[in-house]
């Protein structure tokens, strides 16, 4: 079996599974790449494929700790499907160890950055809309550019399935973002006519947005940045993680942890409190007295230490 052969084959498997289109997209762009090292290579056959080959490969990868990892695990399932069908005897990928990977930090905007971004789109509408989409949807920049008009409910709710992970999602928008999106054209999709792929589209909006955010002087900004202000305004008003996490569509809580974990003002507020309550039943705290300077009141040893916080203290986590 050539790699080519072998390439094409998984490939008809993948849609004959009804895989989601991203998803096969980003197997097609690893295994164009997978051909293109085989072809500088000199390798014809797929079972010339080994460990140091794979190896070689990927010390030339230039690409982010988790982009490597998705990678690994892409391949992981493509020779494994080799394997079983019989086109090689075992995985290369087999005993490989993908690098750590740390997500990169969560940025949301400011108040004072998304009134910029709004004033600079007051005389684009369809920038204008988006944007309020965006922010107050939580919703991904593909999924939002390619929202129908019928995901919208007369309550107000949106609701449909991310192109990327299928899950259901279900938010409800507020009056202005409602508004901004009635104004547009009366077609069957808000900002895409329907027939260029999702990611051409989403491309498209991404760069009219950078110049709204160029205009508002926003500097850093990426259409992503409005999903995550939805998210940290969310878990700042103690909103709970896994609440959160069905809003934004992802398919575990753990991704959501991986990026929001810093922001999750619920989970800290709970974990000091808890603290604070086991500092009450300490036996050491309550008979330690600490020095105080001369002439100053003593503490009774049965408060001493017994500091709770307030919730005063605990929303000022956000603002640091």
């Amino acid at each position: 079996m050539t790699v080519r052969k072998a390439c094409e084959a998984y490939l008809r498997d993948l849609n004959a599974r009804n895989l989601r289109p991203r998803t096969i997209e980003s197997y097609e762009c690893l295994l164009r790449l997978l051909e293109s090292f085989a072809l500088d290579a000199s390798i014809k056959s797929l079972a010339e494929i080994d460990t140091r080959a794979i190896r070689d490969w990927r010390e030339s990868w230039s690409c982010t700790p988790t982009t490597h990892r998705k990678r690994l695990t892409q391949l992981g399932a493509f020779f494994t499907h080799a394997t079983q069908a019989g086109w090689i005897a075992s995985s290369p990928i087999k005993g490989l160890r993908a690098p750590k990977a740390q997500a990169a930090p969560t940025m949301p905007l400011s108040v004072a950055e998304v009134r910029g971004l709004l004033a600079a789109s007051r005389h684009k509408p369809k920038e204008e809309a988006l944007i309020l989409l965006l922010r107050y949807s939580g919703l991904s920049i593909v999924d939002a550019v390619t929202l129908r008009r019928s995901a919208v409910q007369s309550t107000g709710e949106v609701v449909l399935r991310r192109a990327k992970s299928g899950e259901l999602v279900t938010v409800l928008l507020p009056p202005a973002a409602l508004a901004a999106l009635d104004a547009l054209p009366q077609r069957p999709h808000y900002f895409w006519t329907g027939q260029s792929q999702p990611t051409t589209v989403a491309k498209y909006w991404r760069d009219r947005l950078k110049k709204v955010a160029v205009a508002a002087r926003v500097e850093g900004f990426h259409p992503h940045r409005l999903r995550n202000t939805f998210a940290v305004e969310l878990l700042l008003t103690g909103m709970a993680m896994h609440d959160v996490s069905t809003l934004l569509g992802h398919g575990s809580v753990r991704t959501t942890e991986l990026y929001y974990a810093p922001w999750n003002q619920a989970r800290r507020g709970r974990l000091l409190l808890l603290v604070g309550e086991v500092h009450l039943q300490d036996p050491i705290l309550r008979e330690y007295t600490p020095r105080k300077p001369a002439g100053a009141a003593q503490t009774a040893p049965a408060e001493a230490g017994l500091a709770t916080p307030s919730k005063s203290a605990l929303l000022t986590y956000g603002s640091t």
